[in-house]
């Protein structure tokens, strides 16, 4: 009996300890998607370092991370990214790029492109943008469709808005000059257009009903702010592939608390050059 009570006891252990270091030290994930261009490619296998400290998440590396939106609360998806802005870094984007505390980045994602929509819905799509407060830039028409610009994570909701499935068709690029820090926790944020662009989901997690954005201002218990101290430190994670990634261009800043740890090494790789490499 003692001997049954011994060997449940270690296989107990065992089965504990394994579940520990999965969810808790280093996890094994399989890469689905090209998102991050060259450096990691589908099939590849991967070990995940969950243990946090100053450097997890660190600047530069390869996160794995969890959706930040209020609508993914339930089961939000997986994606991963490169850790390009850590809190109170300031965020830059002009004509020459992608800047971080005024360092320029290669291949600067674009952030508002044009978009096409058929004409025969206008007025629906009027109305979808005025709930959303999403403004009307650059609008251009002809006789069968017409033209606009915005953001990526503005299509997204307006796909998800209007009352029919309607073909956005993403027809070109514009750079808009913009610029904001990305917060820091108990750091005041001074509130614009392009800070509540940049982080409108963030603040509407942390204040729930408490806040509301109207026309480019926020109000916190129906008092317009011009500041927010935020409760959580954020990150700004890109996609190096900027047709099929997923990233803070479309789900904002990302809380600490969502993001699982960096990314640190291939165990597994169809292509035998990425064997047993450490991710950089």
């Amino acid at each position: 009996m003692k001997q049954i009570l011994r060997y449940t006891v270690t296989v107990t252990a065992i089965i504990v300890s394994v579940i520990a270091v999965k969810w808790f030290i280093i996890g094994s994930y399989r890469i689905t998607g090209n998102k991050m261009g060259d450096t990691l490619k589908t099939g590849d296998c991967v070990l995940v370092n969950k243990l946090k400290g100053s450097g997890n998440p660190g600047r530069n590396h390869i996160v794995l991370y969890r959706s930040p939106l209020r609508r993914d609360a339930a089961r939000p998806p997986l994606f991963i990214g490169r850790c390009i802005g850590m809190p109170g870094d300031v965020i830059q984007m002009g004509a020459d790029g992608f800047r971080v505390n005024g360092r320029l980045l290669p291949n600067a994602p674009m952030m508002r492109p044009v978009f096409r929509i058929r004409k025969d819905i206008k007025e629906q799509l009027i109305t979808a943008m005025e709930t959303l407060r999403i403004p009307l830039r650059d609008v251009r028409e002809d006789s069968i469709s017409l033209t606009l610009r915005m953001s990526l994570r503005e299509k997204e909701l307006l796909s998800q808005n209007l009352a029919q499935v309607v073909q956005i068709e993403m027809i070109g690029e514009h750079y808009l000059g913009y610029e904001f820090v990305v917060p820091g926790k108990g750091k005041p944020v001074d509130i614009n257009e392009i800070s509540l662009m940049a982080c409108r989901e963030a603040i509407m997690n942390e204040a729930g009903d408490a806040a509301r954005i109207r026309d480019g201002k926020l109000y916190i218990n129906g008092k317009e702010t011009a500041y927010y101290f935020f409760r959580k430190d954020y990150y700004w994670i890109l996609s190096e592939n900027e047709s099929e990634g997923i990233d803070s261009r479309h789900l904002g800043l990302i809380p600490k608390d969502r993001i699982d740890g960096n990314i640190w090494y291939c165990w597994y790789s169809k292509d035998p050059a990425r064997r047993f490499k450490k991710i950089k």
